[in-house]
């Protein structure tokens, strides 16, 4: 069974390291999103829809990515077995908070004085280590300020649509995520018939942070398959 990972807000995928360092005897695909043209999940989802592989797989779809794996599910393609989301949702999580991340970009966030005390507070959890901290500001760094937008604006105007699928699934909820509520997980059942809300104590990046729990779930969840 072929893992396929789709990345958070930053689209590349670097961010996945710790947890694929912990996740053994899986053939694994990192699909990265498009860092330009249209950043609405109608063009997202058919750009990721076109690199799927042609083999029983699996998705793994963090924060962002989330309502492109669930357009994906709605389209039923063959080989897809099963979604693990990870602190994601099917409608915009925070307005208000994304209207302030507009008006201050993660990659100006991450250079300011006392940044990583407010990205531990915010993103990866008060006992980040200072590599998790070096990877989250060096990828955000990278990160175009329009294409930021682009996406933020997506999320802002993201409202939930009620669709009915038997695929099994499984949503990894960190109880300390700062970003998306809880509640937000409450959707996902109304959608999937077939879905196990499993509660990881952590931050909004959860799979950085607790790479080996999160690996320990995707790996339960494939078994079962």
């Amino acid at each position: 069974m072929k893992i396929v990972l789709l990345p958070g807000l930053d689209g590349m995928g670097d961010m996945f390291a710790p947890f694929l360092s912990v996740l053994d005897g899986f053939e694994t695909q990192i699909i990265a999103l498009p860092n330009t043209g249209k950043q609405d999940y109608e063009t997202l989802t058919s750009y990721v829809m076109s690199q799927l592989p042609d083999e029983a797989f699996i998705l793994v779809a963090e924060s962002f990515s989330g309502p492109i794996a669930a357009q994906i599910s709605a389209k039923s393609p063959p080989h897809l077995k099963g979604i693990v989301f990870v602190a994601s949702f099917l409608s915009s999580p925070n307005r208000a908070l994304l209207f302030l991340a507009k008006l201050l970009p993660l990659n100006l966030l991450a250079r300011l004085p006392l940044s990583r005390f407010v990205l531990r507070f915010l993103f990866l959890g008060s006992v980040a280590g200072d590599d998790l901290m070096d990877l989250f500001q060096s990828t955000v760094k990278k990160l175009s300020p329009k294409l930021m937008k682009a996406r933020l604006e997506t999320l802002q105007s993201l409202d939930f649509e009620c669709f009915s699928s038997e695929l099994p699934v499984v949503y990894i909820l960190p109880s300390s995520d700062k970003l998306v509520p809880q509640f937000k997980s409450e959707q996902f059942k109304v959608c999937y018939k077939n879905v196990e809300i499993k509660i990881v104590e952590g931050p909004h990046f959860l799979l950085q942070a607790k790479p080996v729990e999160g690996a320990y779930i995707v790996t339960e969840f494939v078994n079962s398959l």
